[in-house]
């Protein structure tokens, strides 16, 4: 099999969740999006990362990553904490606060998501992400805790 050597370009992919659906927590789509990376020294790379809406959440990410071939690891970073009502909308988390008779000022930005896999051949990997569990800051001194998620992913290069 060929090394990959870069990771610069565009990847598309798409992501899914690994949970059984509940009353609080419908069963939720695959979700494609778009990776724009550019890699820098000793297999680290950034680049940003936005979701196809719907069913992805609005608003462009960061991630910030690293590759050794064939294993690769990355962080991805969204704007702003959304969430899925049980009637399948997708709405800020100050929404679902303000809508629940809390208060909640400001946008709450989403927790760092860890995608870890390896790749199938120089373009192409898959592998699973995790949202772990803890709690979500907001702002006033108070905080709403999660569960943890997870999922799996996979990622085709488009465009070196």
């Amino acid at each position: 099999m060929d090394k990959l050597k870069r990771i610069t370009g565009t990847w598309r992919g798409e992501y899914s969740y690994s949970f059984d659906p509940s009353a609080q927590i419908p069963r939720l789509e695959v979700v494609p999006f778009t990776l724009s990376l550019q890699q820098g020294w000793f297999g680290r790379f950034t680049g940003m990362v936005t979701d196809d809406a719907p069913p992805g959440m609005p608003g462009v990410g960061r991630v910030q990553g690293y590759f050794s071939f064939p294993k690769i690891e990355f962080t991805k970073q969204m704007p702003v904490c959304y969430v899925v009502t049980p009637d399948r909308r997708l709405i800020t988390l100050r929404e679902h606060l303000v809508e629940n008779g809390h208060i909640c000022k400001g946008d709450v930005p989403h927790r760092p998501i860890l995608y870890e896999g390896q790749f199938l051949s120089p373009t192409e990997a898959q592998g699973t992400w995790t949202l772990k569990g803890g709690f979500v800051l907001l702002g006033d001194g108070r905080a709403v805790e999660f569960g943890e998620s997870t999922g799996g992913w996979t990622i085709q290069l488009r465009a070196a």
